[in-house]
């Protein structure tokens, strides 16, 4: 399925709220986890055309144009999202586009970048599929998103603590159990983030992530489970024991046959 709508307009009525969480540093996961392990695998990108699928806001955008990125485009479903972005970087190239349905060009870019955007559809291979093919041969696609183990997990969030559960509980007396989370099943979530934003998103094992990868055509060239940086350390340190051994997101590297 494609993007739910609910998420979409979520993200249209969020949009500066959703600016103003990034560029302030307030969101953690982004900060000490999967932008410093995304940015880390960012080739040399001078003179380079890239598309950034999922841009939302524009800020990484931005960050891939410093890098001498020579064009870059940001792609994204959410007319609110694209507007901040509009306004915040005019010298950039911004479309509202689907990334299961991407109009450009075949054989447009050399390099694909996304954050955290797939776990919007339940099936990939369209998504890649169609990213395959505005890319040149031997184009990169480095994509971040939710990591299933984690994002699998039975969630209780309360006013003092919230609890992330993956396993079950064998009863010894009898044939019984209590299974905590599904792992092996694809399945829609309906969750909330920050206490008032609701979204929508896929949880997918990885045989299904694996196959629809290689059902599109594009090769695997490097796998990344992140760890949250050792800064973290110093501002929510809750944060970093956890993620020093749960992971939250990870990251593929595919290349264009």
């Amino acid at each position: 399925m494609s993007t739910d709508k609910k998420t979409i307009k979520s993200y249209d009525d969020y949009a500066k709220k959703w600016a103003d969480k990034l560029r302030s540093g307030q969101n953690l996961a982004h900060k000490y986890l999967e932008k410093p392990a995304m940015y880390s695998k960012l080739p040399d990108l001078k003179g380079k055309s890239v598309i950034c699928i999922g841009c939302g806001t524009g800020e990484e955008c931005e960050h891939l144009k410093t890098l001498g990125a020579d064009r870059v485009v940001g792609i994204d479903i959410s007319q609110g999202l694209i507007e901040v972005a509009k306004k915040s970087f005019p010298q950039i190239e911004f479309q509202i586009m689907d990334m299961e349905e991407i109009t450009l060009p075949e054989f447009s870019f050399d390099f694909a970048y996304s954050s955290l955007t797939l776990h919007y559809v339940e099936d990939w291979t369209k998504t890649l599929k169609s990213i395959y093919k505005v890319l040149k041969p031997g184009g990169v696609l480095l994509f971040s998103t939710h990591h299933p183990v984690k994002w699998s997990a039975d969630v209780k969030r309360g006013d003092e603590k919230d609890t992330f559960l993956l396993g079950y509980t064998k009863f010894k007396q009898k044939d019984d159990c209590e299974v905590y989370g599904d792992y092996l099943n694809t399945r829609k979530i309906n969750d909330v983030w920050f206490g008032d934003f609701e979204v929508s998103y896929y949880h997918k094992p990885l045989s299904s992530i694996f196959k629809n990868i290689l059902d599109s055509g594009f090769q695997i060239t490097d796998f990344l489970e992140p760890k949250a940086v050792e800064e973290a350390k110093t501002e929510k340190v809750n944060f970093w024991k956890i993620h020093q051994k749960i992971p939250l997101f990870m990251i593929f590297e595919l290349r264009k046959i």
